[in-house]
Formats: C-alpha cells, structure tokens, sequence
C-alpha cells in the first residue's frame, strides 16, 4: 500500500459505524489475548460494544471526575476501503494522573493495519482537533520498545523530551508544537516555560543571591526542577509560567508568571531574574507586556503582587507598572526559616 495515498478521516462513533466497530475490535481483543499487546487507546475498550447504547454514552468523559478529564474519542476510516483502521482518544487538558505518563493523545491502529502509515496520519488528524480545542503543546506518550509508535509521533514533529520508569515501566515523553505562545517586546522574548528548560533555570534557581525574598530555596542540583516542571501544563489557561530570554544574545534571563485566582478573578505575578540581569528593566519591559497579553488573551481585569518591605527593587517595579499600595502581609519562606513584613499591590485594569 501506498503512504502517500492514503485516504482517511476521523468520525465520531454512531450506529452508521456499529458493524465496522464491532469487526475492528474482535480483531483487535484477539491480537490483545495472543500477543499481550496493549489496550490504547483505553476509551475504546472500557465498555463492552454489545450493549452499543451504553457503549456510545460512555465512550468520552464530558466533565472532570474521579480524576479523569473531559476527552474525545475520533476513529480512523479509510475512506477509499471504507474500513475502520484506528482509534484516537485525545484529553483536552492535564491534570495529576496524566501529565507524566498519559498525555494528551492515546492512539491505536488495528493488528492487520499496521506499518502502513495509518498511525502517521491519525496523529496529524488529532492535531487538528487539538488546535480546535485551544491547544499549543501536545504531550505524547509511549512505551520506550515501541519504535512503531515513536515513529508516529516523530513523524509529525514530536520533540524527545525525557524518558520515565512508571510502575516498572519505561516510558517516552514527546511534545508537538502546535502553537508557540509567544509575548515580544523590544528587548525580551517570552514563551512557555517547558521541561526541557531546566538546565537554564540553572543560572537563576542555583543562586542564593536570587532566593533572599522568594518563599522557596535555591536549588542543589540543576536536575531539582524535574520535580515539579513535567506537572505543569503548558496549555494552562490559569497558571501562564514564561521563560523569558534575551533577543540580542537569547540567554535565558528568568520566569515570568501570572496565576489566576478563580475565587477572587485576581492574577498573581511573580518573577524572578538571574542575578547578573538585575537594575537592566528587564522585569518592568516583561511583565507589563505579559500583563497586556493576560488581559488580551485571557481576559484579565484585576491583578496582585506582593513583596517584603525591605525588597524596594520589587515594589519600584510594582509602581512602575501601575499597581497602587493595597494592604500590609506577611509571607514566610517555604521552609520557616524567615518571615517577611510585606507589602501588597492591585492593579485594575
């Protein structure tokens, strides 16, 4: 067969489809009792087809619960055979069970359909679904022996990122980019902060100079953020991490941030600088531009910061960018070892 003529479309699954489901699945539950193969993606196997009615309404999950998120499920028709050749179940957001070793897109090609470049073509169909829902990074994930998927998913532009062991399994971690979030001012770039970035945070997250007001603790090793930066989802519409470079030179200067506060509609900046980029203005350029971007993008209206009294750097910075004194705090140091009288500023826009 072909690759390059292949003919094929996602649909959604409807009693139009019922047959042709029910011969790609005994085929496929076969091959899973034969050869131990895998079930993915899941969504198509959980329910059982003959009881079809229940099986359509269980087929995608429509709210958050119990700790799974909202998904869709597409199957693969090649339309020139008029055959049922895949599956792909594509998550519209990450939350705690899926952002190391889930993803967004789970993906299936039947036993006998194999190495025909079906899953290739899957892929790049999920991804234009994936950029209707909103979506600029997409996790994909898949077993370390499994050159077939691999393959797939660097075939439409998947980014080796890191290799993990869950429950004894070794897995890959890639990311396409559909969509790069980008803020620009005359001086800075700023994008969405990634995994792979963690040797640059090096310069800052390593220094002690730079963690004298901040609530954590500087960083031992280079490799400390791997803790927590594969858990943040760089789609999030609520918690916009940006690295923030140079253009002149594109050394990596820090981390903007905007948080939003659903209860309250207030979003937190914070920001933090290697040391050798203090006193140049470049807070002030990035986060009035990232400001500008919040309220453009994800409409934002209200915003709040906060810092010691004795940290008159930060607050100038506040000032300058139009937040007004709100209210007297105190914050401590993640750790107890200090606590901060500290000053807090709102901006409304």
């Amino acid at each position: 067969m072909d690759k390059k003529r292949l003919n094929v479309k996602l649909v959604k699954m409807s009693y139009e489809y019922k047959e042709k489901l029910i011969d790609m699945l005994e085929e496929w539950k076969a091959d899973i009792e034969l050869n131990n193969t895998n079930h993915s993606p899941w969504a198509i196997f959980k329910n059982d087809y003959h009881d079809f009615d229940r099986y359509l309404e269980e087929l995608e999950i429509r709210e958050e619960k119990d700790g799974l998120v909202p998904d869709s499920t597409f199957f693969c028709l090649d339309t020139d055979r008029d055959r049922l050749v895949g599956a792909v179940n594509i998550r519209h957001y990450l939350n705690g069970n899926n952002y190391l070793t889930g993803g967004h897109i789970g993906e299936g090609i039947r036993p006998s359909e194999r190495r025909k470049g079906y899953a290739t073509a899957m892929i790049a169909l999920a991804l234009e679904e994936c950029r209707k829902l909103g979506l600029n990074k997409v996790l994909m994930v898949c077993d370390a022996n499994n050159i077939g998927s691999e393959k797939s998913i660097i075939n439409n532009g998947g980014v080796f990122e890191s290799e993990i062991t869950q429950d004894g399994s070794r897995e890959k971690r890639f990311w396409i980019t559909i969509n790069e979030e980008m803020v620009e001012t005359e001086r800075l770039v700023l994008r969405r902060l990634m995994p792979s970035d963690y040797k640059a945070m090096a310069a800052w997250d390593m220094d002690e100079r730079v963690y004298k007001y901040l609530m954590g603790s500087a960083c031992k090793t280079p490799e400390d953020p791997l803790v927590w930066l594969p858990k943040k989802d760089p789609n999030s519409r609520v918690n916009i991490l940006m690295l923030v470079t140079e253009k002149s030179d594109g050394h990596a200067i820090g981390i903007y941030a905007l948080n939003h506060d659903k209860s309250r509609d207030v979003w937190t900046l914070s920001y933090v600088n290697r040391f050798e980029d203090w006193g140049k203005g470049y807070t002030t350029e990035g986060m009035k531009a990232l400001i500008d971007h919040a309220i453009k993008v994800y409409g934002a209206r209200n915003f709040e910061g906060e810092c010691a009294k004795v940290n008159t750097g930060s607050a100038a910075v506040m000032k300058k960018l139009g937040m007004v004194y709100d209210h007297d705090s105190l914050y401590s140091k993640s750790d107890g070892s200090e606590t901060f009288e500290s000053e807090v500023y709102i901006l409304k826009k």
